[in-house]
């Protein structure tokens, strides 16, 4: 079976088997997709999950900034837009105004032109953020970020304070180059671990603490390079020590990780090829298929999920419910192909829209209800294209607009991928589908040269070299990009593929690729062996 069939539940049928219009490998809807379109009255996909994910992807930006001056004031701004770009960029301040008006661009609907046609239009001439961000201080160089405070090139991180270089860290303090973080301090190049303390080099940790290259382990202390080891302390390569000879193997360790850091790396990676990979990463979840998904009920093809509910193909959502291809959404209901969201009810085909109800076609939208293809509004209802109405007049006009789209094939339809406001390679597509530039031009995206991007220089910041200081780390001599690749690079794809548990044999699911080589078992034989 064709790997893009292996989002199904186990109780799930497959439905039927198309062509993707964009690829064209074979897929199958699955009843609980057809069930979510159907809800919305929106004809079926005819594009494959793997390809409208990728969609989502091309209109976000995360880790891309640059410099930047506002059309308005042209004040200096961090901007996710470089300067080359067609779009009319403003700073926040700008944005939340009173003599800023979004409605001031707009205009009727045309009958004559595709609406798409339209929407770009209107795209081009209403101002955008520079950077998303609520409540942010001190943290100019950051973006999708919520209540953080002295932090630097950090992205699409909450409520935490002095992160340098992090990646959707949340409630953490003081860490370095990590990713998937949460509730932790003192922590750095650490991956998907919570409530860590003093933690370093690890990855898959829980309430782990005072620790070197950690994998898989949870509730220890005062351990160096093992792995999977549970309620343990002064362990190291998995042996038990005393602990006058782990503080005596620890002070070595640390004089030598600055001078054969790449000795400790090879001993870390092999050590991770003796243990067993639990094959999907589900927690306190029911009837769902994905992985990394905790707190959650009926999902389907759902990746780094919790607390969701009845979700198809979503993924980085929180707290959705009733929502089919969805990414970074949270506290949503009721979506249908949304991105970078939250506070959706009744919401279809919307890009980094906030707080919003009986809405379609939206693009960078605050706080508003019943509102039809704009952009850039905030506490608005009844407008379309940025026109206001009234509410009789909206009621009236929708219809025959919706009617118009189904005569023109564009009803049902999501944001063509070139309505995207990022050049490609600026996107996070670039680095999950990564493309030439000629091969990105040719399919009709526009590129960004890399000679303009910010942070593109390597320094140590002050701050940074405190934290190495005080707790005897080597300096990177990598960029922050290069970093954060090989960080990302621990994570398994967003893909269900085909296995063999390693002991019982059983046909299982998992996110592992074979090519690489680890003890993949199903979750029975995960807790045989590991507790």
């Amino acid at each position: 079976m064709n790997r893009r069939d292996l989002f199904l539940c186990k109780d799930e049928a497959m439905i039927s088997s198309i062509s993707c219009h964009l690829c064209g490998s074979p897929f199958a809807l699955c009843e609980a997709e057809i069930k979510a379109y159907k809800k919305f009255d929106i004809p079926a996909p005819n594009t494959c999950s793997e390809c409208r994910h990728q969609r989502h992807l091309i209109f976000r930006n995360e880790r891309k900034l640059f410099n930047n001056v506002s059309c308005l004031s042209g004040k200096p701004l961090i901007s996710t837009y470089p300067k080359s770009s067609p779009f009319k960029i403003i700073d926040q301040d700008e944005w939340w105004s009173d003599a800023f008006d979004a409605t001031t661009y707009g205009r009727d609907f045309d009958f004559n032109k595709p609406f798409f046609e339209q929407f770009k239009a209107l795209q081009r001439d209403v101002p955008r953020w520079a950077r998303m961000f609520v409540n942010c201080e001190n943290s100019d160089y950051t973006n999708n970020s919520v209540g953080l405070k002295n932090c630097y090139l950090t992205f699409s991180s909450y409520n935490s304070e002095h992160l340098y270089y992090c990646m959707r860290v949340m409630s953490s303090h003081h860490c370095v180059d990590c990713l998937n973080v949460r509730n932790s301090e003192f922590c750095s190049e650490c991956v998907e671990c919570k409530n860590g303390y003093n933690l370093h080099f690890s990855q898959m940790c829980e309430d782990c603490s005072e620790s070197f290259y950690l994998y898989d382990c949870k509730n220890c202390h005062h351990c160096l390079l093992s792995a999977q080891l549970r309620n343990k302390s002064y362990m190291i390569l998995n042996k038990q020590y005393t602990k006058e000879e782990y503080e005596k193997s620890k002070a070595f360790f640390l004089e030598k990780l600055g001078r054969d850091q790449e000795r400790f790396v090879q001993s870390f990676e092999a050590l991770k090829q003796n243990v067993f990979y639990k094959n999907l990463r589900l927690r306190n979840t029911e009837n769902s298929t994905g992985d990394f998904i905790n707190d959650s009920k009926n999902i389907v093809n759902g990746f780094y999920v919790t607390e969701c509910e009845d979700c198809t193909h979503v993924y980085d959502c929180h707290k959705d419910k009733d929502c089919c291809d969805n990414m970074a959404n949270e506290k949503s209901e009721l979506a249908l192909e949304c991105d970078t969201a939250y506070e959706l009810y009744n919401a279809k085909f919307c890009s980094y829209t906030v707080t919003a109800r009986d809405v379609a076609y939206l693009d960078q939208c605050i706080q508003v209800k019943n509102c039809f293809g704009s952009v850039g509004l905030k506490q608005k209802q009844y407008v379309i294209l940025n026109k206001q109405y009234s509410k009789e007049e909206y009621e009236k006009l929708l219809p025959k607009i919706n009617e118009y789209m189904r005569k023109t094939g564009d009803y049902g339809k999501p944001f063509p991928r070139t309505l995207s406001s990022y050049p490609y390679n600026v996107s996070v597509a670039q680095f999950d589908h990564p493309l030439t530039k000629e091969a990105a031009l040719k399919q009709g995206y526009r590129w960004h040269d890399e000679e303009e991007m910010t942070g593109k220089k390597f320094k140590i910041i002050p701050q940074e070299l405190e934290f190495y200081k005080k707790f005897r780390l080597p300096i990177p001599q990598i960029s922050p990009d290069e970093r954060y690749a090989k960080r990302a690079a621990l994570q398994p794809p967003k893909q269900l593929l085909d296995a063999k548990c390693t002991v019982c044999h059983n046909s299982i699911k998992t996110v592992y690729p074979s090519n690489l080589g680890a003890k993949i078992v199903c979750e029975k034989c995960y807790l045989g062996k590991v507790y």
